[in-house]
């Protein structure tokens, strides 16, 4: 069996250190899937019981997604995949039940081939366009062009004529505390999509607490000198993955100005990762206003593994 255990900010350095020396063994395909970034990882940690485990170069992480579901274990990350595949057939067959969860849609046919077999559960993939992750092309923010993005250089023109005063500065120590008050405010203020008593409230404030070893970048949107804005992500690789992005909404281009700066003050990516839009129908048609070059959808799989001693020889007699 593997032997998971809970992810803690003391882990956090063993976990950058994996990334870091198997980065060539991660986002291998087209996929950009953001649960496997490494700061989503530190991020969500404690909102979704994350655990991890290590065996054969390989990185096994399991989630408890839903209080009523079973636990969940993403793709392995790491070097040797079939391996690591069979390794967590073995233990789920040990456990008796699982889910696999955040599936690429590349590595569909290598958990089917593994997982469909013997005793377990034939049930099938399924993916739900809630979850699925959009992905742009960075140049397209940091310079919007073209009819596509016509409106997105409309509402920036304005904001910039209505706050020639505004400037971006980054996230740092310094300023994390002030960045911690504006979203509480902010919170308060916009309750059915950020509640204070929501797991994303309490996520991002613990980052912004501890800046220095969640290894995030992020940059604030100031007019007059006070914050209407803020958004914060990290570079993996090729991709900028864009974690969270909060702005006044009563000031037309603070989001597109926010969105377009934050990507001109960050180098050495291709892609743009603005993870799901969880079936929300305004979320929905802001992230496709800005043009994606496709959507990454994540499958799951639920797994029921049946011993051979579980199963009666004869049917009973009634």
């Amino acid at each position: 069996m593997l032997n998971f255990q809970k992810i803690t900010e003391s882990d956090f350095a063993k976990l950058d250190a994996y990334y870091k020396e198997y980065a060539p063994y991660i986002y291998t395909g087209i996929h950009r899937i953001c649960d496997y970034a490494p700061g989503t990882v530190k991020m969500w940690h404690r909102a979704y019981d994350m655990e991890y485990a290590v065996w054969e170069d390989n990185l096994y992480l399991s989630a408890a997604f839903a209080e009523d579901a079973s636990r969940s274990y993403l793709y392995p990350l790491g070097p040797k995949e079939q391996i690591a595949l069979r390794r967590l057939r073995e233990h789920i067959e040990e456990m008796g039940r699982g889910r696999l969860s955040v599936i690429p849609s590349e590595r569909t046919d290598q958990v089917l081939e593994c997982f469909q077999k013997g005793n377990f559960a034939q049930g099938g993939l399924h993916a739900d366009r809630d979850w699925a992750d959009y992905i742009y092309d960075k140049k397209d923010f940091e310079n919007p062009a073209g009819r596509k993005h016509h409106r997105q250089k409309n509402l920036i023109n304005r904001f910039i004529r209505e706050n020639p005063e505004y400037h971006i500065e980054a996230v740092d120590e310094k300023n994390a505390s002030e960045v911690v008050r504006y979203f509480q405010k902010y919170a308060l203020e916009n309750s059915a999509t950020s509640s204070i008593d929501g797991p994303e409230f309490a996520a991002v404030c613990r980052v912004l607490r501890a800046w220095d070893i969640y290894g995030m970048c992020g940059v604030i949107l100031r007019t007059a000198g006070k914050i209407c804005g803020f958004t914060m992500g990290e570079i993996y690789k090729d991709t900028v993955f864009v974690h969270v992005e909060k702005a006044d909404k009563k000031r037309d281009g603070a989001f597109q100005v926010l969105s377009r700066d934050f990507q001109r003050s960050v180098d050495g990516a291709l892609f743009v990762n603005r993870e799901e839009d969880l079936g929300l129908e305004g979320l929905r048609r802001s992230k496709l206003s800005y043009g994606p070059i496709r959507l990454d959808y994540k499958y799951t799989m639920e797994i029921s593994y049946v011993k051979k001693t579980d199963i009666p020889r004869e049917f009973p007699i009634f």
